[in-house]
């Protein structure tokens, strides 16, 4: 996975990225463009919307992927689009993702589903802002973030979830941005508050003692009781009169309910304890799913496994849906 070095300004991080990510930014686009509505007014309408929601709350994100635009050479629209993918590719049948907190461990990990043209294609960023404050981020090609943590000691997960009808709110992928850039747990709470509707994701945010699970759907956000030893989430809303009939449900309550009786057989609560878990690969509601055909993305599978320690401040990435593939760690420095 290409790691990537960005300081500066929010025009000069943006710039960066768009120089080192020029290929693989129009590799993705050519994919998304398929994807998209292909009617650009009316797609051109529902991203006008979004950003909308996105200069009411930080309008330097917008100076950052006009920046990737300019130096990777493509439209700002489509580094735009790219932002807002999840809400402009919402769907009742949401890709396969899983993720597991070990809240009184500072254990957080998951497994990223999604389409098997960004195979190749992701990053690393390593982001310094000017105050100083880091964050680490998976992400895709002109993505301002995605999942990670920061210098504050924070990490960050993200499921999708089942949407049968337009998203409007913020952007999710600007809220996970936003939440690496948080300084504590009660920042990231009452920015959730502030921010979370409008959408269709869960969203874990952590530190080395306490976890915050909630469920962003398009009227409010639902936070989910995080007290016990061991929190799982995967594709289907969890809260009480959320609950959508969709093509995927039946396997995302399979692999909830197979994470659940396998964490009764964990005898530990540790990072090993959870790599285990999610390495489970076995059929018909693989953990750790290798490609096939979804009406959302076209083939797709696992193309990120992520684990976090956050008392050591250690993030593990694996590419792939190998079980015996290694993992790349990276801490700050």
């Amino acid at each position: 996975m290409k790691k990537l070095q960005l300081t500066g300004s929010a025009r000069e991080r943006g710039h960066l990225h768009g120089e080192l990510m020029r290929e693989e930014i129009h590799t993705v686009l050519d994919y998304y463009r398929s994807r998209f509505l292909t009617d650009r007014t009316m797609l051109q309408s529902h991203v006008d919307l979004l950003m909308q929601r996105l200069m009411a709350f930080k309008p330097e994100y917008r100076i950052e992927m006009d920046a990737i635009a300019e130096a990777s050479g493509v439209e700002p629209f489509w580094i735009y689009c790219i932002n807002g993918r999840s809400e402009l590719m919402s769907s009742p049948a949401p890709t396969e993702c899983s993720s597991i907190a070990f809240p009184q461990e500072g254990l957080l990990g998951q497994n990223w589903g999604w389409a098997q043209a960004l195979e190749g294609q992701l990053a690393l960023a390593d982001i310094e802002l000017e105050s100083g404050h880091r964050l680490l981020t998976m992400t895709e090609p002109g993505m301002l973030a995605k999942i990670g943590m920061n210098s504050a000691g924070l990490g960050v997960c993200l499921n999708i979830l089942p949407a049968n009808q337009k998203l409007t709110g913020l952007p999710v992928h600007f809220l996970l941005r936003a939440l690496l850039e948080c300084q504590s747990l009660e920042e990231a709470r009452a920015l959730i508050k502030s921010h979370g509707a409008g959408k269709a994701s869960h969203v874990m945010v952590a530190d080395q003692k306490t976890t915050i699970a909630v469920e962003l759907a398009p009227d409010q956000p639902w936070f989910q009781s995080t007290e016990q030893p061991v929190y799982l989430h995967t594709n289907h809303y969890l809260q009480s009169g959320q609950a959508q009939p969709t093509s995927t449900r039946h396997c995302t309550e399979n692999r909830l309910k197979k994470l659940r009786e396998a964490i009764q057989q964990t005898a530990k609560l540790d990072l090993n304890a959870m790599q285990q878990l999610l390495n489970d690969n076995e059929q018909p509601y693989p953990i750790l799913r290798p490609y096939s055909y979804h009406e959302l993305t076209g083939n797709g599978g696992t193309l990120v496994t992520l684990l976090m320690d956050l008392r050591e401040r250690q993030m593990l990435l694996r590419e792939g849906f190998d079980p015996m593939a290694g993992f790349d760690s990276f801490t700050f420095d």
